[in-house]
């Protein structure tokens, strides 16, 4: 009726104003009859209340702040310590939930559990950096923000042959109801995240792997090791320019010093390891000699020599001086210690020096390594991350920058085979576990 009335006096209001007042009232009417279309479908009961709330992760983007996934100690070498991390992840992410902070071991124990050095996340990776670049997908949380006005609700992993994939889907599944759903804490309990069944394609764990970035006092250690590397190229190129009288005249001394990282998988513990794995798989393209290694290495042409071949190698090979020695023309060998840099690692616990050597070879314009290694494939993971993000889908054939190598299978041309990961891999068996089926694509 008001509406109306103001209707009646809009021919005492001036001209100007009039088609202003006009529009206003129609967007106030709109609203009104836009209110009286939609309200039925705003009244929720709580039944379809709780099955948006346990399908949320599916229909709508983000992650609850409010509930939580806690998971036992991250165990074991570093790189199964970042896929069981990642794995733990995407169980959250599935539930809709956070994942508590969790604990990983600054230790090497595979049996020795008492004597494992609990260390946690934010010492070895940027908490912040990760929630950022990982926003909207999973989400870390501090267990400050855990209010404790529920019981957790423990779900115990499951164990055995009996234990398959779909049943572990199925209580996952179970998990976003009931009072599973209603409980702010998920406590999972029983085997540790590693060895949960796997449900998530590669991309996934791509996605989660390139949220990580090292703490920053960590990352200053990695700066400086390729830093060392780096001078050690420059003084090649010096002395290769000086040696060939021709430093003034290619600039070759100008250019930008690039280096091949190789991940030398040849001790003792390994060797009869492999040699067993290839005995069982029926195999001969999982251990490499450290002859064959070089020889492999050595046919790789994508940089201009000399250049810098940097080992990565595990401690008990650092006092074997024959490492670095037996390379070809223009391939000079470094390790830690011929390098100098065994204070930075030396210093450090065993998580450390991991993550240290995993970054140096991440960032090498070359890597060469094996197939069947874990740190290896999570190192190719991570290049070919950066290639697709690039736009580039293969390496076959070209030099696309960011080459790896597998060296314990043979190419299409005799050396190295090729690698890229294969990003639209439903699992991550083959990266967890091994494979000779590499290709550059």
């Amino acid at each position: 009726m008001s509406i109306l009335l103001d209707l009646k006096h809009l021919k005492h209001i001036s001209l100007a104003t009039r088609p202003v007042i006009c529009k206003c009232l129609l967007v106030v009417i709109g609203l009104i009859v836009l209110r009286a279309i939609i309200s039925p479908f705003l009244a929720i009961s709580s039944s379809e209340k709780n099955f948006y709330e346990s399908t949320a992760l599916d229909l709508f983007p983000g992650v609850r702040k409010n509930k939580f996934v806690e998971v036992p100690q991250i165990i074991w070498g570093l790189n199964n310590q970042k896929i069981a991390f990642a794995r733990a992840c995407l169980t959250a992410k599935f539930l809709n939930r956070s994942l508590l902070m969790p604990s990983l071991s600054a230790s090497l124990f595979y049996k020795e559990v008492d004597l494992l050095q609990p260390i946690t996340f934010d010492k070895v990776f940027d908490f912040n950096k990760f929630n950022a670049r990982c926003h909207g997908f999973v989400r870390l949380a501090r267990y400050s923000e855990v209010s404790n006005h529920t019981e957790p609700f423990k779900l115990q992993k499951g164990s055995g042959r009996r234990w398959t994939v779909d049943r572990d889907l199925d209580q996952l599944q179970q998990s976003r109801l009931g009072e599973a759903a209603d409980s702010e804490v998920i406590h999972v309990t029983g085997k540790h995240p590693f060895l949960w069944p796997d449900h998530w394609p590669v991309k996934d764990y791509a996605r989660i792997f390139d949220c990580l970035a090292l703490a920053p006092e960590i990352e200053t250690e990695v700066v400086k090791v390729i830093s060392k590397i780096k001078d050690a190229g420059k003084k090649a190129r010096h002395e290769a320019a000086i040696s060939h009288n021709k430093k003034r005249i290619d600039g070759s001394t100008n250019l930008s010093v690039q280096y091949i990282a190789v991940h030398m998988r040849i001790e003792k513990d390994w060797m009869i390891h492999c040699k067993k794995w290839e005995q069982r798989s029926n195999s001969k393209e999982i251990c490499s000699s450290k002859g064959e290694i070089i020889h492999k290495v050595s046919q790789i042409t994508d940089l201009r020599r000399p250049v810098v071949v940097y080992l990565a190698v595990a401690d008990s090979l650092l006092e074997d001086d024959s490492i670095t020695s037996g390379w070809r023309v223009g391939m000079i060998a470094y390790e830690k210690k011929k390098l100098g840099v065994t204070d930075i690692y030396d210093r450090q616990p065993y998580l450390i020096k991991s993550a240290i050597d995993f970054e140096v070879c991440a960032r090498a314009d070359v890597f060469v390594g094996n197939s069947f290694s874990t740190f290896s494939n999570l190192v190719v993971l991570s290049r070919t991350e950066r290639l697709y993000k690039l736009g580039k889908a293969s390496s076959c054939g070209e030099d696309v920058g960011l080459s790896s190598y597998a060296y314990n299978i043979i190419g299409d041309d005799g050396g190295p085979q090729r690698w890229m990961t294969d990003m639209l891999d439903t699992s991550l068996q083959r990266i967890s576990y091994g494979t000779n089926n590499v290709s550059c694509h």
